[in-house]
């Protein structure tokens, strides 16, 4: 089972090895006045990293509105 495993992680890191290397590519990101430019491979990561936040953040909004729901009288 550890061998499995190991080459699952090892699979996955070479698709972002793969991924990173085919899209470093500079893109510009304008957000009102804001501009940036930065290679894709890092937007993609954060825009990754920041559903992730989001996601997390509403799953414990909504267990919680649950539990408080459940313990009213």
């Amino acid at each position: 089972m550890d061998k499995l495993l190991l080459a699952v992680k090892i699979f996955i890191a070479a698709l972002v090895l793969i991924l990173v290397v085919q899209n470093i590519v500079m893109v510009e990101v304008r957000f009102l006045t804001w501009s940036l430019r930065l290679p894709m491979a890092i937007l993609l990561v954060v825009i990754y990293l920041l559903g992730m936040l989001t996601g997390k953040s509403l799953w414990t909004l909504i267990r919680r509105l649950r539990t408080d729901r459940a313990h009213r009288p």
